[in-house]
């Protein structure tokens, strides 16, 4: 396990998740699901060491994540919050090359190497003829694909990623799942990843985590089968509907009308 959370309760003037545990596999990407406001972005948080832990223990490679110092901590894990800025007059190959910074500092200049990481990660991503381009003039779709390239540049064990896909349309959303999936799997990195389309995360991730007010509720995978996937999910999604596709181990979601959820 890259990631081991045991108890943790974490919020901010009072506990807002409580007695949180989990554990993420090497080479898999799990996802977080559950309703607007039962915790997950303070769950992510907490994992982080940005929010406030009341108790619990976190443990990236079997070491206390929550005891180290932020940089030491940025060297274990990536985070993408759900939104974030650029400033005007950086590129998009700098915003890229500040995943470094946890490696080299942020006035150490560039490690042998590094010019390359981002090239390819930009590749990767589909976004290396954007490398000089002033980011300020980014749509917020690129901006958010721009972010997910300084995280993978991190190259963390673990990656946090609060909706990566918030501003994507839907064929840049399918291809970073796609590319992500793929990246996680060849280089052992374990994801955690909060989305609210179930669909998605049962077509893309290996492991999907239930929360609701403010505690994790179950866990279920991709092929435990239509019956028992779509039991899991209802408390979350009432009036959902888990439908096999024409391929095997195709799942598609679909809502019923006046479900009353």
């Amino acid at each position: 396990m890259l990631l081991e959370v045991n108890s943790l309760t974490v919020g901010y003037g009072r506990p807002v998740v409580r007695e949180a545990s989990l554990a993420l596999q090497a080479g898999q990407i799990t996802a977080l699901l559950g309703p607007n406001g039962c915790g997950k972005s303070t769950l992510l948080r907490g994992i982080s060491g940005s929010g406030k832990v009341f108790e619990g223990t976190v443990q990236v490679c079997g070491r206390d994540c929550l005891a180290m110092t932020a940089r030491r901590r940025a060297r274990c894990l990536a985070v993408l919050p759900q939104r974030m800025g650029v400033l005007p007059g950086l590129t998009v190959r700098e915003i890229i090359a500040m995943g470094r910074y946890a490696h080299s500092g942020i006035f150490g200049g560039p490690a042998p190497g590094d010019a390359r990481r981002v090239q390819d990660t930009a590749r990767m991503f589909g976004v290396e003829s954007l490398l000089d381009t002033d980011a300020a003039a980014l749509s917020e779709g690129q901006r958010q694909l721009i972010h997910l390239c300084r995280v993978a540049v991190q190259d963390t064990p673990v990656l946090l990623l609060d909706e990566p896909n918030s501003a994507l349309d839907f064929a840049n959303t399918h291809r970073l799942f796609a590319v992500l999936r793929r990246w996680v799997r060849d280089r052992n990195k374990a994801a955690l990843i909060v989305l609210h389309d179930p669909a998605l995360a049962l077509r893309y991730c290996d492991r999907l985590l239930l929360m609701q007010a403010g505690q994790l509720c179950g866990a279920l995978h991709p092929g435990d089968g239509v019956p028992a996937i779509q039991q899991a999910l209802k408390p979350l999604y009432p009036g959902l509907q888990v439908v096999p596709g024409p391929q095997p181990g195709q799942l598609f979601c679909t809502m019923q009308e006046n479900c009353g959820g």
